[in-house]
């Protein structure tokens, strides 16, 4: 039950690993500036942690800034932004709901989510992409993602490391289980029954 919070196991954690130069005794080595190298009894592939259970990471193509969309228990799905020995929260918490208090939390401070989104809106969360195409200009910059329950497509955007704006684009009966890019960075959503999708500009049609 502790899981999300020991860092002795490598569940309910994002990992940092180097395949290109593997170890004698494992087909990968671990950098030496991940951030629990030194901490005693530490897994040190582990680069953050207290995940429930992550649907769908990716990284800002022009910041490296990884997104993480986590799937929630309960109550809560949630939307984290994910840094460097960061501690987001599982099994302490569930978004902003306290789950087990008595529990040994790690050793660094809980970090909210950026956006936490309770099961009348959204039931299994699929992390998105921060779009950096041409064809949708007034979402550059925004990290776009959906539910795969209710169909629905969110925007966010941050400033300061905090959430300065959240829009819901799309309410769709989209089963979304990936969002992907192609080379131009465009965007596609893709669905469970094997459909491609992708967003287009609401006309405004005058009477």
């Amino acid at each position: 039950q502790n899981t999300g919070q020991d860092l002795r196991d490598l569940l309910a954690s994002v990992l940092r690993i180097d395949v290109d130069h593997p170890q004698k005794d494992r087909m990968y080595s671990v950098p030496g500036d991940n951030p629990f190298v030194e901490h005693s009894g530490a897994r040190p592939e582990v680069w953050a942690y207290g995940f429930r259970n992550p649907w769908k990471m990716s990284f800002d193509s022009l910041t490296g800034e990884l997104w993480v969309g986590d799937v929630g228990w309960e109550m809560w799905e949630m939307i984290q932004r994910v840094e460097r020995g960061g501690n987001y929260g599982w099994s302490l918490f569930e978004g902003p709901q306290s789950v087990r208090p008595e529990s040994t939390p790690g050793p660094t401070p809980v970090q909210p989510p950026i956006v936490s989104h309770s099961h009348t809106e959204s039931r299994s969360i699929t992390g998105g992409v921060v779009y950096r195409g041409s064809r949708l200009p007034d979402l550059v910059g925004a990290y776009v993602y959906g539910d795969y329950v209710t169909g629905k497509i969110w925007s966010l955007r941050t400033a300061g490391g905090k959430l300065s704006s959240l829009e819901e684009l799309v309410d769709s009966e989209i089963q979304i289980i990936a969002f992907a890019t192609d080379r131009h960075e465009e965007m596609y959503v893709l669905g469970y029954d094997g459909t491609i999708h992708r967003l287009v500009p609401e006309v405004d049609v005058q009477a």
